[in-house]
């Protein structure tokens, strides 16, 4: 009987909180035409990250569609209109649905995660994964970005106050943690320092102490000394090894030669680039493992030069500072911290991604936003995307009425 009542009370609710097709007005296109854009870019770089060896540019755009292959470019084009879907499903919704279970969407987040474990490891040792079909697979941790977002910002808004001491931070560590130790388990710490990310933006945001700040950095820079020791003692090399090369490629020539490779692809490039389909370059001949993936940027530097690279960086700079800038018009806190955690997904992936690509920082097999091919990442990236959507809209909607009755009340 209480399972049918709060049934229908959830119904009740939802019929309540639906799309109103007066909010369409209020869609940001300047953020999502940046997002289309990025996009659309992606799939032209994985197109060329896909090409095979030839002896001559061919004369025509037909031509070059006729003689390469073109199932990752056409796969990408598919996951970014099911992304379409998804950042429309999480907007007919209001936002403040999601945060009225954030603790469910969490709960359901630990669940995949704990099952996830129990798969088959794929590649590098790592149980992330659930297989589908021939060759498919779901990332759970992928997806469970927006859950932790979700879950993160209800928990910030609802605080009276900031996070001022170690008290305040001790239980957001814990709620934190579980999920984050259970990735790390898997283990897939690239995923995890996402998680992190979004973890500390948030904190910085909700105006913590900066001594507690500082505090919070000395502990992880002493903690480096037991992970390296343990990494060092351990009889899986692989993530050690990364780091090794990172400091030293040049010690590792067989190990280091996917960063070395894309290293080069970056310089080739020059100002203009060779073009999507070349002679010699690096992404026909396969000198770059993962270039359609992880290392997408490689491929657009070496097919656009510098031009098309700086391009890339100027839309992301763009996109980061349209959601700075919706996340600080925003007055609802919970909304505010939706749009702060996308932001802060967004950037680290953004950062690392082409800071590994260049040799500024290790690989970790973060994958480029809206560039790199993928079907979990995509989503992700929309469905965070539909998230700031559906909270500026909302937010947009809500000022407007309130401004027009206050008009209405004024006259009155």
């Amino acid at each position: 009987m209480k399972l049918r009542t709060r049934a229908s009370a959830l119904v009740k609710y939802l019929r309540q909180n639906k799309f109103d097709r007066r909010l369409i007005r209020y869609f940001d296109w300047p953020l999502f035409l940046i997002v289309f854009a990025i996009s659309m870019f992606g799939v032209v770089c994985i197109f060329s990250a896909s090409t095979t060896e030839v002896t001559e540019t061919p004369a025509t755009i037909m031509e070059m569609l006729e003689t390469q292959p073109v199932t990752y470019a056409r796969l990408q084009l598919i996951w970014f209109a099911v992304g379409l879907i998804a950042m429309f499903a999480i907007i007919y919704f209001s936002y403040e649905i999601y945060g009225r279970y954030a603790n469910t969407f969490y709960m359901v987040n630990i669940a995949l995660l704990v099952i996830v474990l129990g798969m088959e490891a794929g590649r590098g040792g790592m149980t992330a994964f659930f297989n589908w079909g021939s060759e498919r697979t779901f990332q759970p941790s992928e997806v469970g970005k927006i859950a932790i977002i979700i879950a993160l910002s209800k928990a910030f808004a609802v605080r009276v106050k900031p996070v001022m001491s170690v008290r305040d931070l001790i239980p957001l560590v814990i709620y934190i943690g579980i999920p984050l130790l259970l990735i790390i388990a898997q283990p897939d710490f690239g995923t995890a320092l996402v998680y992190l990310a979004i973890f500390a933006v948030m904190v910085f945001v909700s105006g913590t102490n900066y001594k507690l700040l500082l505090g919070v950095v000395a502990c992880a820079v002493l903690l480096v000394i037991p992970i390296w020791y343990f990494m060092n003692s351990s009889s899986d090399s692989f993530r050690l090894t990364r780091i090794l090369i990172w400091l030293d490629p040049q010690s590792y020539p067989d190990d280091a030669r996917q960063v070395l490779n894309a290293q080069t692809a970056v310089g080739s490039g020059g100002l203009w680039g060779k073009g999507i389909v070349s002679p010699g370059s690096y992404a026909s001949l396969g000198y770059i493992s993962d270039d359609h993936t992880d290392f997408i940027f490689a491929v657009c530097c070496e097919s656009f030069g510098m031009v098309g690279a700086g391009a890339l960086v100027f839309f992301y700079m763009l996109l980061i500072g349209r959601l700075i800038y919706l996340a600080i018009r925003t007055k609802d806190p919970y909304g505010s911290y939706l749009i702060i955690g996308v932001m802060a997904m967004l950037l680290f992936h953004i950062v690392e991604n082409i800071c590994m690509v260049i040799g500024l920082l290790p690989v970790t097999g973060i994958p480029l936003p809206f560039m790199s091919y993928g079907g979990s990442n995509m989503i992700t990236n929309m469905l965070g995307i539909g998230l700031v959507m559906n909270v500026v809209m909302r937010s947009r909607f809500k000022e407007r009425s309130g401004r027009m009755e206050l008009r209405r009340e004024i006259r009155i």
